[in-house]
C-alpha cells in the first residue's frame, strides 16, 4: 500500500508532467526587465559580490535568467538567489530545494514556514535550517508569480496547472535568501526577503 508520502510525490509529478506538456504551444512570457535590474542598493543593503554558477550547474538550472549576489548591511551578509522560467516545461522546470539542497551535500534538519510583511501584508515563506559539515545556514525561499507568493512546492504546483488551462501562462520564479544560522543573521535575511519580493514582482510579466 502507498504511503501518503508516496502518493503525494506521485500526484505533485503527475501534475507537473500535466502542466509542462501542455505548455508545449504556448509562448514564453519574458521578464519585463532582466533580473539584473534588480537594485544593487536597497535601503542599507549594498551588493558586495556577484557570481554566475558554472556551466554544469547552469545547464541543470535550465532558467531562463537568474540572479546571484551577496548584500550587506551593518555587517550582516546574504546571499540572494533568483531563477525565473519564462516557460515552464520538460526540462525546464523550478528545481525545489527540498531536492537540491541534499543532492548538493546538505541536510535539512528543520524547517517550517514564516510570515514576511510585505507592503501591508503577510506572505509566507519557506524556512530551512541546513548543515555541511561545521557550515550552517539559514535558507528562506519561496515560489514567486504576477499573481501570488507561495511556499509550499505541491500548492506550486497545483497552481502552475491551473494558470496553464486558464491562461496558458507557465511562468514563474524561485527565490532564496541564505544568510549564516544564528538569530541576528536571520533577522536580516527576513528584512532582505521582505525587501527583495516587490522588486521581484516589478521584473516579472503581466498576462
Amino acid at each position: 500500500m502507498l504511503t501518503f508520502r508516496t502518493s503525494a510525490t506521485a500526484a505533485l509529478l503527475a501534475l507537473t508532467l500535466f502542466a509542462v506538456y501542455s505548455a508545449g504551444e504556448r509562448e514564453p512570457q519574458n521578464l519585463v526587465e532582466p533580473l539584473a535590474t534588480i537594485p544593487e542598493d536597497i535601503d542599507g543593503w549594498k551588493t558586495i559580490a556577484s557570481s554566475r554558477l558554472d556551466a554544469e550547474t547552469e545547464n541543470v538550472l535550465s532558467a531562463s535568467d537568474y540572479l546571484y549576489r551577496t548584500y550587506e548591511k551593518d555587517g550582516q551578509q546574504a546571499d540572494f538567489f533568483v531563477a525565473y522560467y519564462a516557460m515552464q516545461r520538460a526540462g525546464e522546470a523550478m528545481h525545489s530545494p527540498r531536492n537540491c539542497l541534499p543532492g548538493g551535500g546538505w541536510e535539512i534538519w528543520k524547517y517550517d514556514t514564516i510570515g514576511i510583511p510585505v507592503e501591508g501584508r503577510e506572505v509566507q515563506i519557506n524556512r530551512y535550517w541546513i548543515q555541511k559539515g561545521q557550515s550552517r545556514l539559514l535558507v528562506l525561499y519561496w515560489y514567486q508569480n504576477p499573481d501570488r507568493i507561495i511556499a509550499n512546492e505541491y500548492s506550486a504546483k497545483a497552481f502552475l496547472v491551473w494558470d496553464a488551462v486558464r491562461t496558458g501562462n507557465t511562468s514563474g520564479a524561485i527565490v532564496r535568501v541564505s544568510v549564516p544560522d544564528f538569530p541576528e543573521a536571520e533577522k536580516a535575511g527576513r528584512e532582505l526577503a521582505a525587501e527583495m519580493i516587490p522588486l521581484v514582482d516589478k521584473v516579472l510579466p503581466r498576462n
